[in-house]
C-alpha cells in the first residue's frame, strides 16, 4: 500500500531513469532493509545525492530530513516539500524536527537521517551527533546503518560527459542493549553506530573515527532486545 505523497512515486520514478544515465551505483546489503516496522536509516553524508539515492535505491519507502534552508529554493524547495520530506534545523537543537521524525517513527515508517548533522566537506566521516541514538531511545527503532560515497566527483563528471561511481553499503538492523541509557552511554551509542558505518566504507573515508579502536562499545547488537 502506498503510503507516501504521489509526488514521490513520481520523483523517485523519473530519478531512476536520470541515475542510470549519470550514476554507476554499486549497491549491496539490501536484504538487511527490514520490510516493515520503524526504521532509522543512518547514512553517511557528504554529497548532495546521498539521502535521495535511499529513496530511490531501498527497497521501501522513506522519509526524509532537509536542511530548513532548502526549503526555500526556487522549484527545488517545492520539490523538496512535495517529495514529503520535513525541515530541520541544522546546528541546534530543533524540537520541531525532532518530534516530527518521532512522529514519523511512530507511524511505522523508515525515516533517513544523517548523524554527522551536515554534509563533510572531505568526503570523510565526521563525528556523529546524538540525534539519532535520541529517537532510538524515545521510539524503540532499530537503527540502520547506511555507508555512501562517490557523490564528491558528480559536478565534475557531469562537466566532462562521464558517470559517477557511487557506493551503497547496508549493514544489519542494530538495536540498543538498554532501554534507558544514560547520557555518557547516548554519546557512546552515537560514536558506536558512526564505527558501525564506518566498518562499511574504505579506511581513507574513516575520517574522525580512522584510529578508533576495535570492537566498537557494545552498546548496540544486531540482537532483538529483550522485552
Amino acid at each position: 500500500m502506498r503510503t507516501r505523497p504521489w509526488f514521490y512515486y513520481l520523483a523517485n520514478w523519473a530519478l531512476r531513469w536520470v541515475f542510470r544515465a549519470i550514476l554507476r551505483v554499486d549497491i549491496q546489503g539490501v536484504e538487511n532493509v527490514p520490510a516493515r516496522g520503524a526504521l532509522i536509516v543512518a547514512i553517511s553524508h557528504s554529497s548532495f545525492i546521498d539521502p535521495v539515492l535511499m529513496g530511490v535505491y531501498l527497497p521501501r519507502e522513506v522519509v526524509p530530513m532537509a536542511k530548513i534552508e532548502a526549503f526555500d529554493y526556487p522549484i527545488l524547495g517545492a520539490c523538496i516539500r512535495w517529495y514529503g520530506a520535513f525541515a530541520v534545523r541544522r546546528g541546534e537543537v530543533d524540537v520541531r524536527a525532532f518530534k516530527n521524525a518521532l512522529r514519523v517513527l511512530h507511524s511505522g515508517a523508515a525515516l533517513v537521517i544523517a548523524p554527522e548533522g551536515h554534509r563533510s566537506e572531505t568526503g570523510a566521516l565526521q563525528r556523529g551527533r546524538e540525534g539519532a541514538i535520541m529517537l532510538a531511545v524515545r521510539s524503540g527503532a532499530p537503527l540502520l546503518p547506511v555507508a555512501v560515497w562517490g557523490g564528491k566527483a558528480l559536478w565534475r563528471n557531469l562537466a566532462r560527459l562521464c558517470p559517477t561511481r557511487m557506493y551503497i553499503r547496508i549493514g544489519k538492523p542494530l538495536v540498543l542493549t538498554t532501554p534507558k541509557p544514560t547520557r555518557e552511554q547516548i554519546a557512546a551509542m552515537a560514536d558506536e553506530l558512526m564505527l558501525h558505518i564506518a566498518a562499511l566504507m574504505p579506511r581513507e573515508l574513516h575520517g574522525y573515527y580512522r584510529d578508533w579502536p576495535r570492537p566498537v562499545n557494545g552498546l548496540l547488537t544486531n540482537e532483538p532486545m529483550c522485552q
